[in-house]
Protein backbone atom coordinates (compact mmCIF):
# COMPACT_ATOMS: atom_id res chain seq x y z
CA UNK A 1 0.00 0.00 0.00
CA UNK A 2 1.48 3.37 -0.96
CA UNK A 3 1.79 6.26 1.49
CA UNK A 4 -1.04 8.36 0.03
CA UNK A 5 -3.49 5.47 0.16
CA UNK A 6 -2.44 4.68 3.74
CA UNK A 7 -2.93 8.33 4.76
CA UNK A 8 -6.36 8.40 3.15
CA UNK A 9 -7.32 5.20 4.98
CA UNK A 10 -6.39 6.89 8.27
CA UNK A 11 -8.30 10.04 7.30
CA UNK A 12 -11.41 7.97 6.60
CA UNK A 13 -11.10 6.16 9.94
CA UNK A 14 -10.69 9.44 11.79
CA UNK A 15 -13.62 11.03 9.98
CA UNK A 16 -15.84 8.02 10.73
CA UNK A 17 -14.88 8.18 14.41
CA UNK A 18 -15.76 11.88 14.51
CA UNK A 19 -19.03 11.10 12.77
CA UNK A 20 -19.93 8.60 15.49
CA UNK A 21 -18.88 10.90 18.32
CA UNK A 22 -20.76 13.99 17.21
CA UNK A 23 -23.41 12.58 14.86
CA UNK A 24 -22.26 14.12 11.56
CA UNK A 25 -24.44 14.07 8.48
CA UNK A 26 -23.13 12.84 5.12
CA UNK A 27 -22.34 16.36 3.88
CA UNK A 28 -20.26 17.23 6.97
CA UNK A 29 -18.44 13.90 6.73
CA UNK A 30 -17.53 14.59 3.10
CA UNK A 31 -16.34 18.12 3.89
CA UNK A 32 -14.23 16.94 6.80
CA UNK A 33 -12.68 14.16 4.72
CA UNK A 34 -11.78 16.65 1.97
CA UNK A 35 -10.25 18.98 4.56
CA UNK A 36 -8.19 16.13 6.01
CA UNK A 37 -6.93 15.32 2.52
CA UNK A 38 -6.02 18.90 1.67
CA UNK A 39 -4.58 20.12 4.99
CA UNK A 40 -4.08 17.13 7.26
CA UNK A 41 -5.74 16.44 10.60
CA UNK A 42 -3.60 18.74 12.74
CA UNK A 43 -4.21 21.75 10.48
CA UNK A 44 -7.89 20.86 10.27
CA UNK A 45 -8.22 21.34 14.01
CA UNK A 46 -6.09 24.50 13.92
CA UNK A 47 -8.38 26.12 11.34
CA UNK A 48 -11.83 24.99 12.47
CA UNK A 49 -13.19 28.54 12.46
CA UNK A 50 -12.47 29.01 8.76
CA UNK A 51 -14.12 25.80 7.59
CA UNK A 52 -17.56 25.74 6.00
CA UNK A 53 -19.31 23.68 8.70
CA UNK A 54 -22.39 24.43 10.78
CA UNK A 55 -21.83 26.34 14.00
CA UNK A 56 -23.08 23.35 15.99
CA UNK A 57 -20.59 21.01 14.31
CA UNK A 58 -17.78 23.54 14.75
CA UNK A 59 -18.51 23.85 18.48
CA UNK A 60 -18.53 20.06 18.89
CA UNK A 61 -15.22 19.81 17.03
CA UNK A 62 -13.74 22.54 19.25
CA UNK A 63 -14.66 20.41 22.28
CA UNK A 64 -12.90 17.42 20.76
CA UNK A 65 -9.89 19.61 19.99
CA UNK A 66 -9.76 20.69 23.64
CA UNK A 67 -9.79 17.07 24.80
CA UNK A 68 -6.98 16.20 22.37
CA UNK A 69 -4.94 19.15 23.65
CA UNK A 70 -5.32 18.00 27.27
CA UNK A 71 -4.06 14.52 26.42
CA UNK A 72 -1.29 15.93 24.24
CA UNK A 73 0.02 18.17 27.03
CA UNK A 74 -0.09 15.37 29.57
CA UNK A 75 1.65 12.87 27.38
CA UNK A 76 -1.46 10.75 27.01
CA UNK A 77 -2.23 10.55 30.72
CA UNK A 78 -5.46 12.04 32.00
Amino acid sequence: MNLEKLKDTHYIRCMELLAELIDLDADAKERIHKCFQSMGIKNFFLHLESLDLSSETTEKLKSIKSIIEVFDKEGGRA
